[in-house]
């Protein structure tokens, strides 16, 4: 797996040894979680009682979860959304409560709660747009045509909601929070790296290994990569409150129309994702769940790169003869590439990230738990041709040690490639929300005082300067703690125990720690000729500490476009600063870092 053809045989034999011990255990036991509208059921009456005391997200939680138990097009699956739509109409989620009635209505809503459901479609349809439109009437009409199928009590209420319709004061509509519109954009593109800028190149050295070099000087503020991450594993606490495809946080989610475990925020997320990879994983993750739902993570994220290998190629069998083809070549960059150019959507890109030897007890967890997803692939789907009965029919399949080489592989490019996407929530709390798989970024070097910063809104990453970076220099982002928030020995102890190499960065060379401080600009040679300049910048700096500590107090109730424009004001002062200053000095630090700062906030739902 290191490309010493020596270590093929130890692959086998270990894997085999494995295999054979797993068997003599008693072997793996193969159990679905499946559809159970029993449970269902209880979610809902869970939701109906703790409706109007418990927070918002909480009770949405617990309808996702009646919602993902459910069976497609049951009444049951109807009244899941009915309910979730009162939830979100009362927390002046109007929208999101629209799309749960239309379903509701869609699936087939029973007759004598309809009428609910239309006068609550009128509500928010007035509180989106005070004006009595068609659309408010027709719901009306349709609550008043269907009042007759209901008993006495709920005719009442229904009736009385109508009446109150024209005079009731109506919350404001909650205005969602969008953060792909901070998300830079990519100006002029790279022919030989796609989604990614031409002013950067990937280079290799025995120092660095694979990195990324300047072409050309970069401004502060660039996108010099724009990617949607290869894979993405959502951690299973949010697994019925993000979405599984795109990542971001779903008030108003559609289950999977097979398995219990995952919903979409949308039927377009849904429906790429089964298209995409899910329609194979969905089987392997019902029995994993089954198996050991809190040990799975493992299984999952190896398991996803593998389904997307094998839906590139085709089948197993051209699977093998290209992973054969890519360890013929010997040069890292060029084995990463796909007809000559760097695609991050190719299996290439993914395949040669691997750059790590694998200790002893790694070796031994990683291949238990490629044999653990090899086996209920092989016994949940059909990749291998025929479904499979018992775990010692693994030694009759012609490339299973294959496949199982293939997820140790895949476990070690995912330990030390992936990314923990840490968004805000609407109170300001960092949610550690999933990990993320993109190839490009994965070639950038670490600093703990990095150049570029790793944008995200959901599964789409941009990386932006946050200081001005001169052709010939590396651009490096942070994969772990920056230098101003802990000291080098811990910075470097941590970077060791989670992506295998010794931190060699300026700040741990010069051991730069939170108490370091860098002299001024007004130090530097060549300053005093510029000195009136710089002296006005500094001044036009101090006033962004007062508006920078706003938004960290509250940045959702500020307007994106100011805090754009705040965002642009940071970014040419960095490169006004950058056409007669070098970094490192305090004046660049210290807007670098508010720039930092704010992308960070602004970044969540």
């Amino acid at each position: 797996m290191n490309h010493k053809p020596k270590e093929e045989t130890n692959w086998e034999k270990l894997i085999e040894e494995n295999l054979q011990q797993m068997i003599d255990d008693g072997g793996i036991p193969i159990k679905y979680e499946s559809k159970n509208e029993e449970i269902a059921i209880k979610k809902i009456n869970v939701g109906n009682k703790i409706i109007s005391i418990a927070p918002l997200n909480e009770v949405i939680k617990i309808y996702n979860e009646a919602l993902a138990h459910a069976l497609p097009g049951s009444e049951v699956l109807a009244r899941a959304f009915a309910n979730r739509s009162a939830v979100l109409t009362n927390g002046a989620m109007y929208e999101d409560s629209l799309k749960d009635i239309e379903r509701a209505l869609k699936i087939g809503y029973p007759d004598n709660l309809k009428a609910k459901l239309y006068a609550r479609k009128a509500k928010n349809l007035l509180a989106l747009n005070q004006k009595m439109c068609p659309e408010v009437k027709e719901a009306i009409a349709q609550a008043n045509m269907w009042i007759e199928k209901m008993n006495d009590s709920n005719n009442k209420k229904v009736l009385s909601s109508l009446d109150q319709l024209q005079t009731q004061s109506l919350k404001k509509p909650v205005k969602k929070w969008d953060d792909s519109f901070f998300m830079p954009k990519i100006t002029n593109e790279n022919p030989k790296i796609l989604r990614a800028s031409y002013a950067i190149d990937i280079q290799q050295s025995k120092k660095f290994g694979r990195h990324i070099v300047a072409t050309k000087d970069i401004k502060a503020g660039e996108a010099v990569m724009l990617h949607k991450a290869y894979s993405t594993i959502l951690f299973t606490k949010h697994w019925h409150t993000y979405c599984w495809n795109c990542v971001k946080f779903t008030f108003s989610c559609v289950p999977c129309n097979h398995c219990t475990n995952v919903v979409y925020c949308n039927e377009n997320c849904r429906d790429e994702a089964w298209k995409d990879y899910h329609d194979i994983e969905c089987q392997v993750i019902r029995s994993l769940v089954a198996y050991d739902k809190n040990n799975i993570e493992m299984n999952r994220a190896s398991l996803r790169l593998l389904i997307r290998a094998l839906k590139e190629y085709g089948n197993v069998e051209a699977l093998y003869k290209k992973v054969q083809d890519l360890e013929q070549i010997e040069d890292t960059i060029d084995r990463s590439l796909t007809g000559g150019i760097f695609d991050d959507s190719k299996y290439a890109s993914v395949y040669a990230l691997l750059r790590k030897d694998l200790n002893s007890m790694e070796l031994e967890l990683f291949t238990r738990k490629s044999i653990e997803t090899l086996y209920m692939l092989a016994a949940t789907t059909e990749i291998f041709g025929k479904k499979i009965n018992k775990m010692s029919e693994l030694n009759n399949i012609e490339y299973a040690i294959f496949i199982a080489k293939l997820l140790i592989h895949h476990i070690a490019i995912t330990n030390t490639n992936s990314i923990t996407m840490m968004p805000n929530d609407d109170k300001g709390n960092v949610i550690r929300s999933c990990g993320v798989l993109l190839p490009l970024l994965s070639l950038f070097s670490h600093s703990c005082d990095c150049n570029a910063y790793q944008y995200a809104s959901g599964n789409i990453s941009a990386a932006v300067t946050l200081q001005p970076i001169k052709k010939g220099e590396q651009i490096c982002i942070s994969y772990g703690i920056y230098y101003r928030d802990a000291l080098t020995e811990v910075r470097r102890q941590s970077l060791k125990l989670n992506h295998n190499f010794w931190c060699e960065c300026m700040p741990c060379n010069k051991n730069w720690n939170p108490n370091y401080r860098p002299p001024s600009c007004l130090m530097q040679n060549g300053a005093r000729k510029n000195m009136h300049k710089l002296i006005q910048m500094i001044q036009k700096y101090d006033k962004f500490s007062l508006i920078v500590k706003s938004y960290q107090i509250s940045t959702r109730d500020k307007s994106p476009t100011d805090i754009l424009r705040t965002i642009t004001e940071i970014t040419d002062l960095l490169n006004g600063y950058g056409k007669y200053v070098n970094y490192p000095c305090a004046e660049i630090e210290h807007a670098k870092n508010l720039l930092l700062n704010i992308l960070h906030w602004v970044s969540g739902y």
